[in-house]
């Protein structure tokens, strides 16, 4: 997660996102499983074996 809230994920080949900021609004206890908005970012055509990210906006898988 950067300092945006923004997380990004693999999931086989598949690279994921979601925005933790913003659902600052909603109320959410302790332990509480979050409904996060998942953006797909498009495929790979190898499985990651790691992810580098880049604030300025790029990805390096």
């Amino acid at each position: 997660m950067d300092s945006s809230g923004k997380i990004i994920w693999a999931k086989h080949s598949e690279i994921q996102q979601a925005n933790i900021k913003a659902m600052e609004e909603q109320e959410v206890k302790e332990g509480e499983r979050l409904s996060l908005a998942v953006k797909d970012m498009g495929a790979c055509e190898i499985y990651p074996q790691n992810i580098q990210h880049n604030p300025n906006g790029g990805l390096k898988p």
